[in-house]
């Protein structure tokens, strides 16, 4: 007899489509103006599920960046998943596998990308956020506080005001940046773009009066004086510059550079 364990796993990881597969498509549901991209596609390994998509790094063993659509449909009543995190199996087999325990006695949090509570509608929406390709080492602070002060902002969005998010998240490194493990590299800082559609708007409506909210937040301790996302505030300008990506390439160019450089609005 199939072990429960394992039957579990086929069910949540199998039947029911939590697949990624490396592409080089450039439209998706969660990145609609194309995938951010750097002078160096070699170190963009990217992964598309149904819940998120992202670019994965061999050499750092986390993601450069996830993209995710978000909306009050994507919340819902189940319960966060309880239990270890994921190692991401469907990376290829050459790739570092990391796993939870990687970053056990760290210091460090297990920082979700994607929000535990941003994917509720169902198990498997919430199950594919535990995966360690869609978590970055953060601070206590940071993953619990000041990071989280955008989440509940996007969240408020959504369930109250009905807006439509387009989220990307990632991470800036240092050029020998510490690892956990000997294995996990830790940003020095962390950065969220957010723009935000009117409810009934498409993809169709980006216009440069766009809402868009951006944030760089260092990856260090923050006090309760200081843990207000919009305290960190910056362009996708500024973003783009510390990163190296280009966000929202396929998104007309009199479009793309007035919302890139906006702070907030």
């Amino acid at each position: 007899m199939m072990n429960i364990t394992v039957l579990l796993f086929l069910i949540l990881f199998g039947t029911f489509g939590i697949h990624a597969q490396s592409t080089r498509n450039t439209k998706n549901i969660h990145a609609p103006w194309g995938f951010p991209m750097d002078a160096n596609p070699k170190d963009d390994h990217l992964i598309e599920r149904k819940q998120y998509v992202l670019s994965y790094n061999e050499h750092l063993n986390v993601a450069n960046w996830v993209a995710w659509q978000l909306n009050a449909t994507w919340y819902g009543s189940t319960p966060r998943r309880s239990g270890k995190f994921i190692t991401d199996t469907s990376l290829p087999e050459s790739f570092t596998r990391i796993t939870h325990d990687d970053y056990t006695k760290s210091g460090y949090d297990r920082g979700h990308l994607v929000r535990s509570e941003e994917r509720t509608a169902n198990i498997e929406d919430n199950t594919s956020t535990f995966l360690m390709s869609n978590i970055l080492p953060q601070t206590p602070t940071l993953n619990q506080q000041t990071w989280l002060s955008l989440e509940y902002e996007c969240e408020r969005l959504c369930k109250s005001e009905g807006k439509e998010l387009y989220v990307i998240a990632g991470g800036v490194f240092s050029g020998i940046p510490t690892r956990l493990n000997g294995k996990v590299a830790v940003p020095d800082s962390c950065w969220k773009i957010v723009l935000i559609l009117e409810k009934g708007q498409s993809i169709k409506d980006v216009s440069s009066k766009t809402s868009i909210i951006a944030v760089m937040m260092h990856n260090g301790r923050y006090e309760k004086t200081n843990n207000d996302w919009n305290l960190y505030t910056t362009s996708v300008d500024a973003i783009e510059r510390s990163t190296g990506y280009d966000f929202f390439r396929d998104m007309p160019d009199q479009v793309e550079n007035v919302l890139e450089a906006v702070i907030h609005r």
